[in-house]
């Protein structure tokens, strides 16, 4: 074979494994989340990291994460290119928040164009529709010109009902009992975000629910993918009960904010506490109002009854689920409701309100008791008929709880992401 055969041969070699590694889909994640100072882990946050796990195991694919610190894959089997910003900044309250906010902006988008330039990814992924991931991702997809995945949980831009009334957004964060100036803040992050989410090549939405909320709020231009959200069965079988009786009545677990129903839990606690005076509820989770849920249990005498206990790990989590009767859930905005598949896996009922995205997923399981939303009578009388359940009608809600939850898998989903992104890549 001649010399310049061979120089030839060796140039197709090196020209085909360069177009391969250009072909090779990378991806830059760029994801804000909370510090546990202001909230647990939410449902946000336990996708990115069981969809990063799929993604990282995936040979022919380059996953790099922009994180805010403290990481949330620190004690995780993951393995990509990591880099953390600090915010710099640890304030207290609602101004403390948004000041966090403004610093991760600021340091993530400097630190995503030195990314851009060294990774040289193909595609930018927002795993949550908040402005502190919006807005950094929106500015680097702008100047590089490279295509945004945004996944959006949920929005709060539809007004719910309440005595046969519609609330504007602003008029339901007032009617929440939040500041006018919270309120007004709230409403034009939430409204800043769709020319923002208008922007992205793909949204990746979790119901069908949050997909239709889109459109109807003008965000027509991305395609709208519906893939869903799942809970790690795997990790919830492992965990035991911390005693062979229930330890509480009723349990509650998410984020400790006024949408979340946590004032109208104490509400039904109060009534619940009459009929059966030595029920206990817990509250599991972080969040802004924990300190304010604290004092309205010392100063409506539900210290015996109540114990809010903060933030805990998952698999603790899990114990304390198991160890409870059933799961209290007045959430007022959601998109999924992972909370509520987590304590389906753990053979929980569930009574909830009936919003619209908890109808779509829960509302075929007979474990799952939705109520008139904002009827504090009918949730109340709802968590008394299933807590005077006798021994077998509890293990057949038990078991029917389980049953649902199998087709809830961070698999599947994790596949269908990574399908879609493959697809803006190519």
């Amino acid at each position: 074979m001649s010399r310049n055969i061979q120089k030839t041969i060796c140039y197709e070699k090196v020209k085909r494994r360069e177009e391969k590694a250009r072909s090779r889909p990378k991806i830059l994640v760029i994801f804000f989340h909370p510090t546990s100072l202001v909230t647990a882990m939410g449902g946000a946050e336990k996708r990115f990291t069981e969809t990063l796990k799929t993604f990282c195991s995936e040979n022919n694919l380059e996953t790099t994460v922009l994180e805010s610190a403290p990481s949330l894959l620190e004690e995780t089997e993951i393995t990509c290119k990591r880099h953390l910003v600090s915010s710099s900044f640890h304030g207290k309250g609602w101004l403390g928040t948004y000041l966090e906010w403004s610093f991760w902006i600021f340091k993530s988008s400097l630190k995503s164009f030195r990314l851009i330039r060294q990774e040289k990814p193909n595609t930018i992924l927002v795993p949550n529709n908040t402005l502190p991931n919006l807005i950094p991702a929106y500015v680097i997809c702008r100047v590089s010109q490279r295509p945004m995945c945004v996944v959006v949980h949920h929005i709060d831009v539809l007004p719910y009902r309440n005595n046969g009334k519609d609330y504007s957004l602003y008029s339901s964060y007032r009617s929440l009992r939040y500041d006018r100036v919270v309120s007004l803040v709230k409403t034009l992050a939430s409204y800043l975000s769709l020319p923002l989410l208008n922007t992205a090549k793909a949204i990746i939405v979790v119901s069908n629910f949050t997909a239709e909320a889109l459109r109807n709020s003008g965000v027509a231009r991305p395609q709208i993918f519906v893939s869903g959200n799942a809970v790690n069965r795997d990790l919830i079988a492992k965990a035991g009960n911390y005693s062979e009786e229930k330890v509480y009545d009723g349990i509650f677990v998410g984020r400790i904010t006024k949408e979340k129903g946590v004032f109208d839990l104490l509400k039904i606690w109060e009534e619940v506490i009459k009929a059966r005076r030595n029920a206990k509820l817990l509250i599991v989770g972080d969040g802004l109002e924990l300190s304010t849920v604290k004092e309205r249990i010392l100063t409506s005498d539900l210290t015996n009854n109540v114990h809010a206990r903060g933030r805990c790990s998952e698999d603790e989590l899990y114990s304390l689920l198991k160890s409870s009767r059933i799961f209290i859930f007045p959430s007022l905005f959601e998109g999924w409701g992972i909370a509520v598949a987590e304590a389906l896996a753990c053979g929980l009922p569930v009574v909830a309100y009936d919003i619209p995205a908890l109808r779509e997923v829960f509302g075929n399981c007979s474990s799952v008791f939705l109520v008139p939303l904002k009827n504090l009578e009918s949730i109340t009388s709802t968590v008394l008929d299933v807590l005077a359940s006798n021994g077998k009608k509890m293990k057949e809600l038990s078991k029917c709880s389980r049953l649902y939850a199998r087709r809830f898998d961070w698999e599947k989903i994790s596949k269908q992401d990574l399908h879609l992104l493959k697809t803006i890549h190519e």
